[in-house]
């Protein structure tokens, strides 16, 4: 809808006698006979904007549309922050949940380690447990995930690859050294370090006669 108020360069509470002088001033300007520089289309916006604002009744309802034009608008307006404001509480929400799941991630990643309480048996006959030698294993492990680097994120999302852990499960093969051995269940303790695995591996050695 026409601002016909701006047409004229009026306010919205001007008098018909500002009115009627603003139309004058603006018809000697774009009048396309003896305008100071001839506007037909501006010209006839300005009759157009005065045959409303001059006439009681018909500015009455034309300041009617305006007040429920804005009153939309504001509705609008309004309905629109609170979307807003909705996305916005729940995108920090949802960025919070992840720097902790990161500062977490951070905490626990290192280059390699292992699952908590990571128990192997090992059988061996009596030839073997009596000769020792090496013995290669398959220890489960993690790993920074590649594709967040350990993050868990990627902003501004949970790391679809690791889940939002930053850690891959893999496996790596170790060496150990199988200790002289004299009937029974043995236990030791490994410590992985030397692998270059964060962690500790318990290892039970039995000797089976059959």
């Amino acid at each position: 809808m026409k601002n016909y108020y701006a047409i004229l360069g009026v306010s919205r509470d001007a008098t018909l006698d500002e009115i009627k002088k603003a139309y004058r001033e603006l018809v000697r300007k774009y009048h396309p006979d003896v305008g100071e520089t001839s506007d037909v289309e501006r010209f006839l916006e300005v009759q157009e904007a005065f045959e409303v604002l001059s006439s009681r009744e018909k500015r009455q309802v034309y300041d009617e549309k305006i007040r429920q034009q804005e009153r939309r608008r504001m509705s609008h307006l309004e309905g629109t922050l609170e979307r807003l404001f909705s996305d916005l509480e729940m995108f920090l929400r949802e960025f919070e949940a992840l720097r902790r799941e990161r500062e977490y991630a951070e905490r626990r990643v290192s280059k390699y380690y292992l699952p908590e309480d990571l128990a192997v048996e090992i059988i061996l006959t009596p030839e073997e447990a009596k000769s020792g030698g090496n013995l290669t294993l398959d220890v489960p492990i993690y790993t920074e995930c590649p594709s967040c680097e350990g993050s868990g994120v990627s902003f501004p999302f949970r790391c679809f690859h690791c889940g939002g852990s930053g850690r891959v499960e893999q496996k790596k093969a170790i060496s150990i050294k199988v200790p002289e051995l004299y009937g029974g269940r043995q236990k030791f303790k490994l410590d992985l370090s030397q692998f270059g695995i964060e962690g500790e591996l318990t290892i039970f050695f039995k000797i089976t006669y059959y």
